[in-house]
């Protein structure tokens, strides 16, 4: 349990620097809405990439390895940050430094899941899933929470030398985890899909469509702190509250949602996700449109947010219960890939539906029709996979039997 433990740090520190970063940015070159959404969407875009790598690094030497490179690579590119905001740099360095990070935490990210499911079994596995989710998101959540009130008063380029003092601190605690790969040192096939079978694919469109609502509420706390701005003076730490209570909500509701996978059964629970955010997105779009505001309006449809928190833990628990030992790290990139490009798009189609919708109205329903397309496509793939488990089947029974009658 110690060591299981230990795994979630790295992610908890690069979580909460995510967070902190995230909100210093969205607050950043006032004026320049869709630079600030490109700034926000590149993190998360190269976490995507490099999550390909990571995956195939883990397994190819080891958890361990790949954590520490990425845990120095990121505080490195934190620390850059500082001198970069100092000097007067423009969105383009401070994107770069922003992708440069995105891509390492990559490797924090994917060889902590390796970690997770190298250590747990299919009995627990989906509560060993739901800790990583809380701390992903929780992490996040305080992380912003943290960035907003730094950028309140230390600015910018004093928000991130603080973030990267944070995170210099915890570094000796990383260097002194363990290994935990079973195996290491073997040739992984470059299709990461091989390490996948296919009751594993209609989750993809559903961990999608989540990931991109994580980008999407990231740039929803400039759209927030517009509103709050009319009525407060501490509007940034305001919506940043707003924003990282409902992630801590949703947090929580993955470790217990991830238990109950583990006793109900991770399609149940992932059906049970998918009615909570369909729900969720509908009493929103509801409640805004009528001309509540945003803080009373969460607040209702907070019962519904933690009913889609099932989500995420039935996801990763199936990809770890179902991936093959050997390409574990590989499969949690090709999770990771989901997860970063999902971000990219939402922050970018956060702004774009701000801009174009009329704010968060807009954001929401953009959210909605993005939902309600995974969930269609969710649904096709498993009545296409459950048509392919027949058929392999039918072959195994018959197999003298070479081609249909």
């Amino acid at each position: 349990m110690r060591r299981l433990s230990a795994t979630y740090l790295p992610v908890l520190v690069a979580r909460i620097g995510s967070g902190a970063g995230a909100a210093v940015t969205s607050f950043l070159f006032p004026g320049h809405e869709l630079a600030v959404g490109a700034i926000l969407a590149v993190y998360p875009l190269l976490e995507a990439l490099g999550s390909f790598t990571a995956g195939r690094y883990a397994d190819r030497f080891g958890r361990r390895p790949a954590m520490v490179l990425g845990y120095l690579a990121r505080l490195a590119a934190t620390a850059l940050m500082y001198p970069a905001l100092a000097w007067g740099a423009g969105p383009l360095a401070v994107g770069v430094l922003n992708a440069a990070s995105g891509f390492f935490t990559a490797f924090i990210l994917v060889s902590s899941l390796a970690m997770v499911t190298d250590l747990t079994e299919v009995g627990n596995r989906g509560l060993g899933m739901g800790a990583f989710e809380l701390t992903n998101l929780g992490g996040y959540a305080v992380g912003y929470i943290i960035g907003a009130a730094l950028f309140h008063v230390l600015g910018g380029a004093g928000s991130f030398a603080a973030l990267a003092a944070f995170t210099a601190v915890l570094t000796p605690a990383v260097l002194a985890m363990a290994e935990t790969a079973p195996v290491k040192g073997i040739s992984i096939p470059l299709n990461p899909f091989k390490g996948l079978p296919p009751s594993t694919w209609p989750a993809i469109p559903l961990w999608f469509a989540l990931t991109t609502f994580i980008g999407m509420g990231i740039y929803s706390g400039r759209a927030i702190a517009g509103v709050l701005s009319l009525s407060s003076k501490f509007a940034h730490i305001e919506s940043s509250l707003l924003l990282s209570g409902a992630l801590i909500v949703i947090g929580l509701g993955a470790v217990f949602f991830g238990r109950l996978s583990d006793r109900w059964g991770r399609e149940r629970t992932l059906n049970l996700g998918i009615a909570g955010v369909m729900s969720a997105l509908v009493v929103l779009a509801v409640l805004l449109w009528t001309g509540s505001s945003p803080l009373h309006a969460i607040a209702l449809a907070s019962p519904l947010v933690f009913l889609a928190s099932a989500i995420a833990p039935s996801v990763l628990a199936i990809v770890g219960d179902r991936a093959l030992v050997a390409m574990r790290g590989t499969a949690m990139g090709l999770y990771s890939v989901v997860l970063g490009v999902g971000m990219a798009l939402g922050a970018m189609v956060g702004a774009a539906s701000a801009v174009a919708l009329g704010g968060l109205i807009g954001i929401v329903l953009a959210a909605l029709a993005i939902f309600s397309t995974a969930t269609a496509l969710y649904i096709a793939l498993r009545i296409l996979t459950a048509r392919i488990r027949k058929y392999n089947g039918d072959i195994q029974r018959n197999p003298q039997r070479t081609e249909p009658p």
